[in-house]
């Protein structure tokens, strides 16, 4: 089923469900799947900026400020920061940087007269939660940028959205394992089946936005990784063991690409 969940609800009420997220940490070790380390990085604060920007500017209207340029050792500097902490607790307000706002606004922009980024992000449901019950024999959920009947976007913000760049992205990222497992699971929701696009857009000037369709060859090698993850999931859960990485002595080769 599709539902209007917010993250608390996302998270707390349905953490026990496999995400994409899981799956991939699984593929690293299950340790890591048990284990997972709650990153808080700037890189991943101005990504959900940009997302709500794109996604949502309704949202982002509402939610976000740019923090005043003062300096808060100074009386007034003091009492501009007094007011931010304010309109936070009371209103829930957002404040960020104006170097980051800009950007977040450009990249929106950028993303909306892309030709084949607005065409995608339209007529569809952004930041909808779906819940699966029983998935390869799992509870599973997923949480697409974007979806419509025949589609479904995920918005990279990235250092270079040109093709060869982009693709190493997808292949160290394991981007094509979470675009295999959401259209698969949307499709076992409400029988649709659909594509997925990445929509790349650059963190820098100019914003350069470069959209790109998962191949049915990547979709493929995708849905063999999270069958592997859910499988040796099942293992660990059956045996409540969740090791890390080998325990024997392995011998390291030199990588094909040196040879």
């Amino acid at each position: 089923m599709w539902k209007q969940l917010t993250d608390s609800e996302y998270f707390n009420e349905y953490g026990t469900f496999l995400s994409s997220s899981d799956i991939r940490r699984l593929l690293r070790s299950p340790a890591h799947y048990r284990n997972p380390q709650k990153l808080e990085s700037p890189a991943l604060a101005f990504g959900s900026l940009a997302h709500t920007f794109v996604l949502e500017p309704h949202v982002a209207e509402a939610r976000y400020r740019p923090r005043a340029d003062v300096d808060g050792r100074t009386k007034e500097g003091k009492a501009v920061r007094d007011w931010e902490a304010s309109l936070a607790a009371q209103q829930g307000i957002q404040f960020v940087s104006r170097a980051d706002y800009d950007a977040a606004v450009s990249i929106a922009s950028a993303v909306r007269t892309h030709l084949g980024a607005s065409a995608l992000i339209a007529g569809g449901m952004a930041e909808t939660a779906g819940i699966c019950d029983g998935f390869c024999d799992v509870n599973v959920r997923i949480k697409p940028d974007y979806r419509t009947d025949s589609t479904i976007i995920d918005l990279k913000t990235t250092t270079d959205a040109r093709p060869d760049a982009f693709v190493r992205s997808v292949v160290n990222f394991g981007y094509e394992v979470q675009a295999a497992f959401y259209v698969d699971v949307a499709a076992v929701i409400d029988g649709l089946k659909r594509d997925f696009y990445w929509v790349a857009v650059e963190k820098d000037a100019p914003y350069a936005v470069a959209v790109y369709k998962a191949s049915d060859e990547m979709l493929e090698r995708g849905r063999q990784q999270y069958i592997k993850a859910i499988d040796l999931y099942k293992e660990c859960a059956a045996m409540d063991l969740f090791p890390a990485y080998s325990q024997q002595v392995q011998t390291l080769e030199l990588p094909g690409w040196l040879k």
